[in-house]
């Protein structure tokens, strides 16, 4: 069809034409919905506004509007989706309102948490929603990016817990779904810590070691020290009294099984398998993922490791725990970030080292829990 022939019913404003949005942005435009991509890097807006932006394996670049300044946009939007690096929300923030409708939404859909704690400093509650992005993409260059998941979906909702039945949200919801399944949950937390608690683990990692989600799974010691990690995290949500939710239909604690003293036979030979099977599930979906904190590292960039495993060691303090892997992570990638480490195998041994210690801390905790 023409694009002249398309009738517009729904606008979008999206800050941050990276992998995430960029993608969101240029599929949304493609179902006829208004959409503007706003992106500082002058390079990657030129080439999308010369060639479109192309998606691997997508059957033809997608002329998706874009600009490289929010100054220039004329218009106010009932949608706003913040995508970019979440060390920038406060500088974004700053100066969005203006541009939101009086009675509009803005949208996190961000790694990490603490960014919606910063846009609440802007907007009331009411106006931000949460968003958990179950697919991952990647940036292959200047106009250039690519799809890295089979599978996933988006999970919105008001961290507040405002109506699920809030007509904006279904609005957005409606949209998203031509690109990807969506839902729309009372307990957006849930899913944020459950991806939070990933994406400390593969992000992370896959930025000190320089490697994908699919060579980190299957290199046994790697593999190992990813539970470790990632147990770490589920236990500081379970004190928080999170409820851990399914991020794209994977149950976590599968995933970071820990066999515990208490366990059998039977149950610790059952959950041992089940966690083998769903590393090759994840493996299979998002084995191609490659770190965008690894991207940003090697590009010499700010990290979103603050709000990664930062957080977690921070809400660890709050509940009295330790989290030894995510605070020697925090420091390890600041000092990547500060030209005094490199990336790669080297780490391993330290970081084993940090993990040996961990188990025995987390267990001790866990004992301390029970009584």
């Amino acid at each position: 069809m023409p694009e002249s022939d398309k009738k517009v019913t729904k606008r979008v404003l999206i800050i941050g034409a990276g992998a995430i949005g960029g993608i969101t942005g240029a599929l949304l435009h493609e179902a006829n919905i208004d959409v503007c991509l706003i992106d500082k890097n002058k390079t990657h807006v030129q080439a999308i506004q010369e060639n479109g932006l192309q998606i691997e394996g997508y059957s033809h670049p997608i002329k998706v509007p874009i600009k490289d300044d929010l100054k220039k946009v004329q218009q106010q939007y009932p949608h706003i989706i913040i995508s970019v690096k979440s060390p920038f929300t406060e500088e974004v923030m700053q100066t969005l309102e203006e541009y939101l409708t009086s009675d509009g939404l803005i949208y996190s859909f961000q790694n990490g948490l603490g960014n919606t704690d910063i846009m609440a400093e802007y907007l009331p509650r009411n106006q931000i929603v949460a968003g958990v992005i179950g697919w991952g993409a990647s940036n292959l260059g200047p106009g250039k990016l690519r799809i890295t998941s089979s599978t996933g979906n988006f999970v919105l909702g008001f961290e507040n817990k405002e109506s699920i039945t809030d007509p904006r949200l279904h609005e957005m919801r409606e949209m998203l779904q031509v690109w990807r399944p969506t839902i729309i949950t009372e307990d957006i937390m849930g899913y944020r810590w459950a991806k939070l608690i990933i994406n400390s683990v593969i992000a992370t990692y896959g930025g000190l070691l320089g490697m994908t989600v699919g060579d980190m799974m299957e290199h046994p010691r790697i593999s190992k020290l990813m539970e470790d990690l990632g147990y770490e995290g589920i236990q500081v949500a379970d004190a928080l009294g999170i409820a851990l939710q399914r991020v794209d239909g994977l149950n976590i604690r599968n995933f970071f099984y820990r066999p515990l003293p208490n366990n059998g036979i039977i149950k610790r030979t059952a959950k041992t398998l089940l966690t083998k099977i769903m590393k090759k599930i994840g493996a299979r979906r998002h084995g191609r993922i490659r770190s965008s904190l690894l991207t940003d590292l090697e590009r010499g960039g700010k990290t979103e490791v603050d709000f990664l495993n930062g957080y977690i060691v921070r809400k660890a303090k709050e509940v009295k725990l330790e989290v030894p892997i995510n605070a020697f992570l925090v420091k390890a990638i600041h000092e990547i970030e500060a030209g005094k480490r490199t990336i790669g195998l080297d780490n391993l041994p330290e970081l084993e080292e940090v993990a040996e210690q961990s188990r025995q801390i987390v267990q001790e905790q866990m004992d301390l829990i029970k009584q």
